[in-house]
């Protein structure tokens, strides 16, 4: 509302006449309170006075504003905002209605004496006028981030509910469960010892996906551990064709980090890319300046997966919620790369 008033000057000219109006029969309210024999209700020539001037404040107040919401906006900085813009409506508001008044007084009219009660009236209600006008912009802007917040939240509670799916769905996969299974079964005959820690390592992931599923941050240093099991299994299916390095810092292991995301990332790798004796596929996870790196070199398969494309996109809608640092993906003709912000 506020908002079309200000850009649509017939509304902003018509809105004057019924405020000018009021404001000048408040005012004449407050002296006919004051003087016994103060008339409270004025001239025509009075109102139409009264209009002119409230007219040129708000006029002037508007065009300001307009130019302080290009250079100066309420979201860049709401306090400097709210004191210029409460300002300048004071400044405009003494400048009018005290100087220009007095200069078309002092010109056209006789005045005998002035009454310095009248001018103090006259200065405290313009104080209160700009105050409230200004309160009211604030308001409004208040109000809008505060519905821009709840759509936002609403946002991230579907992507959050989206992201756990994808994660458990990404682990519960039915190939990976095959395929884990298929290893075990091989190994149970030609090593017991092996297909022992396999079971092992096999439940500290489901264990991992378990408990920490519906936590919004995990310890990088927890998440590796579960990383450590993961990588155990998948190296037992591809052998020495599948090759990972993690080198983290002690610092960068007690940072946060969303749950299931290296292992999403390292399931994205591959998933999307071939992996033999003749091309084996490279993971590094390392830090760097507070990311954590996840790159693989490129060697796409011929015939694509199905994917949702939901699981990348859903990790970089979480951190933005997450970490004021975004999720940066670089890609070229060697390397694959995912920067993940360290919280």
């Amino acid at each position: 509302m506020i908002n079309l008033v200000k850009n649509n000057k017939w509304i902003r000219w018509s809105s004057i006449i019924p405020m000018a109006i009021a404001f000048r029969f408040l005012l004449d309210v407050v002296y006919s309170l004051i003087y016994r024999q103060y008339p409270l209700f004025q001239t025509f020539r009075i109102y139409l006075y009264a209009i002119l001037l409230v007219g040129l404040v708000f006029e002037s107040i508007n065009q300001l504003t307009r130019k302080y919401d290009k250079k100066f906006k309420w979201s860049d900085n709401p306090r400097k905002r709210f004191f210029l813009q409460w300002l300048t409506s004071l400044g405009i508001g003494f400048f009018f209605i005290e100087g220009v008044r007095w200069l078309v007084v002092i010109i056209f009219m006789e005045v005998s004496y002035v009454r310095l009660l009248d001018e103090v009236i006259i200065m405290v209600y313009i104080f209160i006028v700009s105050t409230t006008l200004v309160l009211i912009d604030l308001s409004m802007f208040l109000q809008e981030k505060w519905r821009f917040s709840l759509a936002e939240l609403e946002r991230f509670k579907k992507e959050n509910a989206e992201f756990r799916f994808e994660s458990l769905r990404s682990q519960l996969n039915p190939h990976f469960l095959f395929n884990s299974l298929n290893t075990l079964s091989s190994l149970v005959y030609e090593n017991q010892d092996k297909a022992e820690k396999f079971i092992r390592e096999l439940a500290d992931v489901y264990r991992y996906i378990l408990e920490f599923r519906d936590h919004e941050l995990v310890k990088v240093s927890r998440e590796l551990e579960m990383v450590g099991s993961y990588i155990y299994l998948v190296q037992l299916r591809f052998d020495q064709n599948l090759e990972m390095a993690v080198n983290i810092g002690t610092a960068s292991g007690e940072r946060m980090i969303a749950p299931m995301t290296l292992q999403m990332l390292i399931e994205n790798a591959i998933k999307h890319n071939v992996i033999s004796k003749k091309k084996p596929l490279t993971i590094r996870i390392y830090d760097e300046d507070s990311y954590l790196v996840v790159e693989n070199n490129i060697q796409k398969k011929e015939t694509k997966e199905y994917s949702s494309n939901v699981g990348l996109k859903n990790i970089q809608s979480r951190y933005g919620f997450l970490s004021s640092g975004k999720i940066e993906v670089i890609e070229n003709e060697q390397v694959f790369k995912v920067r993940i912000p360290l919280i």
